[in-house]
């Protein structure tokens, strides 16, 4: 499906945690931390964006990346917190630990691209759930062209699923190193299999010289329904459902599919 391993956007996790600082999801997974109690887990976890706020609050917590450069980022932001860093794939690890709180956030859902990825994601987390604990996590809402034209989000995410081989200008932004950087993206969709390719240019000045920098991520789209009966027959139950971190319902309209489950007895 791919000819990539979908990690190169995540090779430089100083320059990362520039460009994902935002608070997103915090208040909300802190929320449900709050609810179950400890331990947690975080699933993908990266630079530790949502699991060092958590862990502030006084709750045990496990972050998993399979990316060890984006581990070792998180542990040098989270020095004398309460939290294990592991480094594990999340379609077969094994902590031994049952957890009250399980999730996966920044979209990481749709890192997982194949049925197959999904279903063993869902095994080890059901592994590892407490029976009263929860699982939460989001996915971006599937958007198409209506005739209503709807207008794609700024920040280039919540797009169309279609195909544009011209690529689309983002705002320029500084990089870690302080060079500004001018960012364009293209996307193909794949409507058999539901995944968004994304090629990222980052172009900047070296002198006389113009640095190029390619990068390639696929993401999974994942239907209402579809994600329904996917938790369904891989041993959950869907609590609450939303469309925003707000907690509005979930509608067509809306950028978000924010699930928090159980485990279906």
């Amino acid at each position: 499906m791919i000819d990539h391993d979908n990690l190169e956007a995540f090779a430089d996790p100083v320059d990362y945690d520039r460009q994902e600082s935002s608070d997103t999801g915090v208040a909300f997974y802190a929320s449900l931390a709050q609810e179950t109690g400890g331990p947690v887990l975080e699933i993908a976890c990266g630079t530790g964006r949502v699991a060092i706020p958590i862990a502030q609050k006084g709750f045990a917590v496990t972050g998993l990346d399979v990316v060890p450069g984006m581990l070792e980022r998180a542990r040098s932001k989270a020095a004398g917190l309460p939290i294990r860093w592991v480094e594990g794939d999340a379609r077969d690890f094994d902590l031994d630990e049952r957890f009250r709180l399980i999730f996966l956030t920044g979209n990481a859902f749709q890192a997982f691209l194949t049925n197959a990825d999904q279903e063993a994601l869902l095994g080890r987390v059901r592994a590892h759930l407490h029976d009263e604990g929860l699982f939460a996590f989001e996915t971006r809402n599937p958007r198409w062209r209506t005739s209503e034209g709807r207008d794609e989000d700024p920040d280039g995410l919540f797009v169309y699923l279609e195909t544009r081989a011209e690529e689309e200008a983002l705002p320029p932004h500084t990089d870690a190193h302080g060079r500004e950087v001018r960012e364009s993206r293209s996307r193909t969709y794949d409507h058999v299999a539901q995944v968004l390719h994304w090629t990222s240019y980052r172009r900047w000045q070296e002198g006389s010289e113009e640095r190029t920098k390619i990068t390639r991520i696929a993401l999974r789209y994942t239907f209402p329904q579809e994600l329904a009966a996917l938790l369904h027959h891989n041993g959950f139950t869907i609590a609450r459902r939303y469309g925003d971190w707000d907690g509005e319902p979930l509608t067509a309209a809306s950028p978000s599919i924010i699930v928090v489950c159980r485990k279906r007895t």
